[in-house]
């Protein structure tokens, strides 16, 4: 295995092309495959397809947003998953953001912290085999409890940014992921994530684009960061490292704030250049205590071409 995870697609793909570029990843060499969630696809049900076509690569969800589903029914479905594919199973939650847990699923979003405690001790309880018996300012549980133990127990990685999150995804889960991390941050944000956990994992979403002559490729990594900075936890999480700088104000025109952002900062927070570069750069980040999350940067619905930059970066 190389060591190097894969994102799958998350936009104009599938549910049955992401299985089938999971099970090639799995052939690759990836050492975990990550399926997201957003509005493709359900993430946990794809990960139970792929526990039945793979044998060897680790599965986990990136990111499952906590108020999709209750606490216990996360709890039910790691449990599910860890006894179909035994030690592979990581359970990636997150907070997520304002549009799609107000907007989407009609849930109050705020108060990240209590939310986050309250929900990790009901899947605790229950993955513990106890009677869930909790309850919190935001999740609420008592009297579940799970008929069937899994022989192994899933993993539960936080989504977590700022400093307060990042102490509770150290205090309560068994790693963290992050986005939109600087490369040159990095070695220092993994010794301020210290653990007594000696297995404890630090990992985060990297973009990944090989140039092109007609600079599509970073046009499209652009783009991305520039909505993603239009989102006030990823502004306040920069900004905590001094990159305010390198932030634009956030506007109606994505390509404008795109154009606006500094090479400098787009070639910190994603990889760009030849396939060489690419690979030493994420070696780079494995070497800081990051283990890569590689998200293909291709245009939406462009499954081959996710497919040849997956299958070059493999090595």
């Amino acid at each position: 295995m190389n060591g190097l995870g894969l994102l799958l697609p998350f936009r104009a793909c599938a549910a049955s092309d992401a299985i089938r570029l999971g099970v090639e990843a799995e052939e690759l060499g990836y050492s975990a495959v990550w399926v997201p969630e957003v509005s493709t696809f359900d993430a946990i049900s794809v990960v139970a397809a792929l526990t039945g076509l793979t044998d060897r690569v680790n599965l986990g969800t990136a990111i499952v947003p906590l108020d999709s589903r209750s606490p216990a029914s996360l709890a039910m479905s790691a449990a599910t998953l860890s006894a179909l594919a035994p030690g592979r199973i990581t359970l990636g939650l997150g907070v997520s953001t304002r549009t799609i847990i107000e907007g989407w699923h009609g849930r109050e979003f705020g108060h990240h912290l209590a939310r986050v405690r309250d929900a990790m001790e009901i899947i605790r309880q229950a993955l513990d085999g106890e009677s869930t018996n909790h309850a919190g300012s935001v999740f609420r549980s008592v009297g579940f409890k799970l008929d069937v133990l899994p022989r192994k127990r899933p993993k539960i990685y936080l989504a977590a940014l700022g400093p307060a999150m990042r102490k509770v995804a150290v205090d309560l889960s068994d790693g963290l992921i992050f986005n939109f991390l600087p490369r040159s941050k990095a070695s220092l944000l993994v010794s301020q994530v210290s653990s007594a956990n000696s297995s404890f994992g630090r990992t985060s979403f990297v973009r990944v684009a090989l140039s092109d002559s007609g600079g599509a490729a970073e046009h499209r990594v652009r783009r991305e960061m520039a909505s993603y900075l239009r989102i006030e936890q990823y502004r306040k999480w920069l900004s905590s490292l001094g990159l305010t700088e390198f932030l634009p104000m956030p506007g109606d025109d994505l390509d404008s704030m795109a154009a606006m952002l500094a090479s400098e900062f787009v070639n910190d927070v994603a990889v760009m250049g030849d396939v060489d570069s690419c690979r030493k750069k994420l070696d780079e980040l494995r070497q800081d205590g990051i283990d890569p999350i590689v998200v293909p940067s291709t245009a939406a619905g462009d499954l081959e071409g996710f497919r040849r930059l997956m299958v070059v970066l493999a090595g």
